[in-house]
């Protein structure tokens, strides 16, 4: 019942029963405080926070953002980086808002880790999306560049040249379901000019070289090529929104090859987003 109220509150609702995520103390993992009696430089480049750093993709896209921005990642558990990165459940708590203070945009990687159990996805993706962004729109942070799945259109045949604009049919029991449901979470904020939101569907994010010599899946896109599009969706100035759903934009971003299995024109035209690997 829990849950289900948390939804109907965020806007949302879902059929199926309820599932927790136990609490566990925050614990930061911060870089190191300068020495006493000096005076760190400040940094002109604008911060950015990343979600998920336990995930590969968001570890990856943060040491790519670094270059440009002063990035600064979260995560549910410990994990090694380089980067600053501090240990949050992204709940409705002290933690969270301390998280967003002095952000300018943040890279909220939305993506169903494998192995949970479909109501603890939901309530891991939906309550965290709720709470971060809540966090981060009282923050004053313009910018949220919410990672989500193609999955959740993975309801159409492929027969079908799916647009962004389509309805999205998720899989009713799978991870997708979750994905989608932060999705529209992230358009309730923006619907209510709380904050900018700009969902890119990524596909299954590989390295090319990983995958060279197996055989092609439509599904594929390149980590580089997300790191291309969450840049762009972050650098720029502004952003075209469909009429009617100002500070709401959906990009499909996956490789550009013959077989790709969705467009990426929308991304091309919007984002000028530009894929370097192909297959």
């Amino acid at each position: 019942m829990r849950r289900r109220r948390f939804l109907q509150r965020a806007g949302l609702a879902v059929a199926g029963g309820a599932g927790a995520i136990a609490a566990r103390p925050a614990s930061p993992l911060v870089a190191a405080e300068p020495a006493a009696g000096t005076v760190p430089e400040e940094n002109p480049r604008p911060r950015v926070l990343v979600t998920a750093a336990e995930l590969p993709l968001a570890q990856s896209l943060g040491e790519g953002l670094a270059g440009r921005w002063q990035v600064h990642l979260t995560a549910r558990a410990d994990v090694a980086t380089d980067l600053p990165c501090t240990r949050c459940e992204l709940a409705a708590d002290a933690c969270t808002r301390e998280l967003v203070r002095g952000i300018s945009s943040l890279v909220h990687v939305a993506l169903a880790p494998a192995g949970l159990e479909l109501a603890e996805a939901i309530d891991r993706l939906v309550r965290g999306t709720y709470d971060l962004l809540t966090a981060a729109a009282a923050a004053g942070v313009g910018r949220a560049v919410l990672i989500s799945s193609l999955q959740v259109m993975s309801g159409y045949g492929d027969a079908f040249q799916v647009a962004e604009d389509w309805q999205p049919r998720p899989a009713a029991e799978s991870a997708a379901m979750a994905e989608y449901l932060a999705e529209c979470v992230g358009r309730e904020f923006a619907r209510q000019r709380k904050l900018e939101v700009v969902v890119l569907r990524i596909g299954k994010a590989v390295r090319a070289e990983a995958v060279a010599g197996q055989a092609f899946d439509p599904w594929w896109v390149d980590q580089r090529d997300v790191l291309q599009a969450v840049s762009a969706a972050l650098a720029a100035k502004q952003i075209s929104f469909p009429r009617g759903t100002e500070g709401w934009a959906v990009f499909h971003i996956l490789s550009d090859s013959a077989g790709a299995r969705f467009s990426v024109n929308k991304a091309q035209a919007g984002l000028g987003y530009r894929p370097q690997y192909r297959w």
